[in-house]
């Protein structure tokens, strides 16, 4: 296992190096500054984060420069343990890790170990999407026959049973959930699934919401 950790983590190093000699700025000057060079003494490394530091305070207005420079740092920091006698690499596993994920941000992939950001919600099902298309058609009848846009969205509201699964769940369900249906298809593409479920409801005369 350490073997392989240990092959990862190289692999890691070298993207980095390339990434730091793709750029004409103090990070690639040389491979005691730029690279994941050899020497695995402390005062190799703390010439190397000196140099990523001053990289960084120089690139305030950077964003790119600083990110490279804490991610240069950390593989610094990463190589010196490395090189440590009888050192695993599982041992730094999770910063090589960390290293990884940052290097995919910069690539614009999106990752979730250091976003904050929801997961991603499943798309809602196809027979959802078209009875709210539905729901929303009957209120926009109900406006044209002149009531008002919350009367329609309550009395819409009213014919949807609490727990249908239109709403998703109960905090959901109210009458403003239903204008929002109809806001949501209004602006909507033409040719979207909602929109022609939506210009084909009009056309309904009755309509039943029960599960």
């Amino acid at each position: 296992m350490c073997a392989a950790l240990k092959l990862w983590a190289s692999h890691l190093q070298v993207e980095i190096a390339k990434d730091a000699a793709s750029r004409s700025d103090p990070l690639s000057a040389g491979k005691s500054e730029g690279t994941m060079g050899s020497n695995g003494g402390l005062e190799g490394l703390q010439k190397r984060l000196r140099v990523f530091h001053a990289s960084y305070e120089a690139g305030q207005k950077s964003d790119s420069v600083k990110r490279r420079a804490m991610r240069q740092s950390l593989g610094a920091v990463i190589d010196f343990l490395m090189a440590q006698p009888n050192w695993c690499a599982a041992e730094s596993a999770l910063l090589v890790t960390l290293a990884e994920a940052l290097a995919d941000v910069e690539r614009g992939h999106t990752t979730s170990l250091i976003s904050k950001k929801p997961p991603r919600r499943p798309p809602i099902p196809i027979n959802i999407r078209r009875r709210r298309a539905q729901a929303a058609a009957h209120m926009e009848q109900l406006m044209r026959r002149g009531l008002s846009r919350e009367e329609a969205a309550r009395k819409v509201f009213r014919e949807i049973p609490r727990n249908s699964s239109l709403f998703g769940n109960t905090e959901n369900a109210s009458w403003r959930t239903v204008a929002q249906w109809l806001d949501e298809i209004s602006a909507s593409p033409r040719k979207s699934l909602e929109r022609k479920s939506f210009e084909a409801a009009l056309k309904q005369r009755e309509f039943d919401f029960s599960e």
